[in-house]
């Protein structure tokens, strides 16, 4: 994959993670809701922060804030542009050692269309990007 076939990878790719990001948080604060009651969002986000439970959405959030500063940051190397790709991919890889993402992720896709969809399109841009 070349600079510029990664940045429009990139740019390609935001907007679908983050309709994922958020299909996840989505379900994720209807599951604690229903097993602790109502929160208020700030509430939720303190234990999204805090809350061990949610670490392994780390990897996707730290993904995504990642393209975003590439996307940004106009003095980024190619380096930088390929290494966000290729970190991007790697995080729905099962090759990835230790990809603590994975295993908490691949059973929401039976369990919320939602999450399903947006996955859909992501796993769409992937396949295009794999193939060049």
């Amino acid at each position: 994959m070349n600079d510029s076939q990664c940045t429009q990878f990139l740019s390609d790719i935001r907007r679908p993670l983050l309709a994922l990001h958020k299909a996840i948080l989505d379900h994720e604060r209807a599951a604690y809701e229903k097993e602790f009651g109502p929160v208020t969002p700030a509430a939720f986000l303190q234990a999204l922060i805090n809350g061990s439970g949610f670490r392994w959405l780390t990897p996707l959030s730290t993904v995504i804030a990642n393209v975003d500063e590439i996307l940004d940051d106009k003095e980024a190397e190619a380096t930088d542009r390929i290494a966000a790709a290729e970190a991007v991919a790697g995080l729905f890889s099962p090759d990835l050692p230790n990809n603590m993402f994975l295993p908490r992720y691949l059973p929401l896709l039976h369990a919320d269309p939602a999450i399903l969809h947006h996955h859909g399109q992501v796993a769409q841009l992937l396949r295009e990007i794999e193939s060049k």
